[in-house]
């Protein structure tokens, strides 16, 4: 991943967004700006893309001026999943020996879900196949009227990913994402937030300003707050949870950003939070 610093700002070098598609990535005012961009194969994913969205999303999640990331697609679709002309590399980079059942995509996706920040997926045109995969990998997908979804694997005779399929089950039950994977049908955006493809549906025509006033608002609040909640209902099944819980609960009592919120309360004011990610 190659960057250029501007006006405070890092993004993809130009001369790196090649026809056969890319990542493209901007920092602003706190803000993690991701663009799948493959216009010309409707934000298709190629291998290189795969281990770009690995490379940025680390890249982001270590970023001390990174405080929530949104993840869209260019030119009006999300993702059409895997580039069917780089099938072979996207699903099976490594020989029949080598071959441990986790393809690029779910490379990608995993990057996506260990980023300890806020993660935002916003939806709009097509998100079908390994595109609503990547979408689900977030923590909040929004979508516009104008999103189109379907899992469609079963119409090219492919197996969809294990991180997918177990997320789709997850989120929509057996049932629905036997009906899902066995048609490939194409599903209403209603069906889709009643079916918990998706968090939530905006109208079209304010697409643009609710995703500003998400991503300004999540911004804003407690990193501590965001960041130990995200962890602890994601660990919640692990081992270590209740130590994890209880040191998180010591942390929060005895934090700088329980005060600073306290005292901006009390003087009616907005608080300026300033406890970041470890590491950072």
């Amino acid at each position: 991943m190659q960057q250029q610093q501007s006006n405070g700002r890092v993004r993809t070098s130009d001369s790196q967004v090649l026809e056969s598609g890319t990542i493209l990535v901007e920092v602003e005012n706190h803000i993690g700006h991701v663009v799948i961009n493959n216009p010309a194969r409707k934000n298709a994913f190629n291998q290189h893309m795969c281990h770009e969205m690995v490379e940025v999303m680390q890249w982001l999640d270590q970023n001390p001026e990174v405080k929530v990331i949104s993840i869209r697609g260019a030119e009006g679709n999300f993702s059409a999943g895997a580039n069917l002309k780089d099938l072979d590399s996207v699903l099976f980079a490594g020989s029949r020996q080598e071959d441990d059942g986790v393809d690029e995509l779910s490379r990608a996706d995993r990057a996506i879900t260990q980023v300890r920040k806020p993660t935002f997926a916003f939806v709009e045109g097509i998100c079908m196949g390994g595109g609503w995969q990547i979408a689900a990998a977030a923590d909040v997908v929004v979508a516009s009227t104008s999103t189109r979804i379907a899992i469609t694997p079963s119409k090219l005779g492919i197996i969809y990913p294990r991180s997918g399929l177990e997320r789709l089950k997850k989120l929509v039950g057996e049932q629905r994402a036997n009906y899902l994977l066995m048609t490939a049908d194409e599903v209403t955006i209603e069906q889709a937030e009643r079916w918990n493809l998706v968090s939530m549906v905006v109208p079209a025509d304010s697409f643009e300003l609710t995703r500003e006033h998400i991503l300004k608002t999540v911004a804003a609040r407690s990193q501590f707050s965001i960041v130990s909640m995200k962890r602890l209902m994601r660990s919640e099944d692990d081992r270590n949870y209740e130590q994890d819980w209880a040191q998180v609960w010591h942390d929060f009592r005895n934090g700088e950003d329980l005060a600073v919120g306290r005292e901006a309360f009390a003087n009616r004011q907005t608080p300026e939070f300033r406890w970041q990610v470890d590491g950072c």
